[in-house]
């Protein structure tokens, strides 16, 4: 199993995408900027009332899960695509531990990405913010868990998207359907009754790492139970993806 971590991290350091992807997740941070920017202005020009600036991230916290979703798109429709995927799975006599080697891989790059794309995030909000009342110190309640917990959630969309690209074996396929399932909740939820709609759009990716580090207001669930619903993303797609894997292509 080691040996083919080994080799799915030699396969996604050789892709021009991944540093491609990594690279567009700068934008994240000058969208945070740019909002900052705009808020403080507003509390400049007219004081206290307009939206808070807080720790920054809710301003581009769609971002990160559809990036990271790509880098595990990528990781593996390529493979299909050129049809190296035979030979890599007539090596395994079980094909389900690359999928498990590949999502090993793309949770703990995009994990430690995330959570790097989080600090500077956050850290940028507060330096445009300066000494205004408005943003988030680590000494307030959650601020510091709201930022920990990005990168649990960058993980669990990097996941989605690989085992989505595994079933669908199609790259155009797989980040269509990436985003489909990333934007889902929040289009559901405008059709459904309370309280239904506030359940259905605390499922998001972004609400779930805001509920999981139990930011007020943030969503219908504890920290255990968004915890347990990120889990449980991961585990469904990875049943899903082995399924396929071993049923179809080994």
């Amino acid at each position: 199993m080691i040996n083919v971590v080994a080799s799915e991290w030699l396969k996604l350091r050789s892709l021009r995408s991944t540093y491609y992807v990594l690279a567009s997740t700068l934008s994240a941070v000058a969208l945070t900027g740019f909002a900052a920017l705009s808020i403080s202005r507003y509390f400049d020009t007219k004081g206290p009332g307009g939206e808070p600036v807080g720790t920054g991230l809710t301003f581009s916290a769609d971002i990160p899960p559809v990036l990271f979703g790509m880098l595990g798109v990528l990781a593996i429709s390529g493979e299909y695509s050129t049809g190296m995927i035979r030979l890599t799975l007539t090596t395994l006599r079980r094909p389900w531990i690359l999928l498990l080697a590949k999502a090993a891989v793309v949770a703990t790059v995009a994990a430690i990405t995330g959570q790097v794309l989080a600090f500077a995030t956050y850290f940028t909000a507060q330096a445009v913010v300066g000494g205004r009342p408005i943003g988030a110190s680590f000494s307030e309640p959650t601020a510091l868990s709201e930022v920990l917990s990005t990168g649990a959630g960058s993980a669990v969309a990097a996941v989605m998207g690989l085992c989505l690209a595994t079933i669908l074996r199609s790259t155009p396929g797989a980040l269509i359907a990436l985003v489909a399932f990333l934007t889902a909740p929040t289009v559901i939820e405008r059709f459904l009754p309370a309280p239904w709609n506030d359940w259905t759009s605390s499922l998001t990716i972004p609400s779930l790492t805001r509920q999981l580090a139990g930011v007020p207001d943030s969503g219908a669930f504890a920290p255990s139970s968004a915890s347990a619903i990120l889990a449980g993303y991961v585990t469904i797609f990875l049943v899903a993806a082995a399924l396929a894997i071993t049923r179809r292509d080994a």
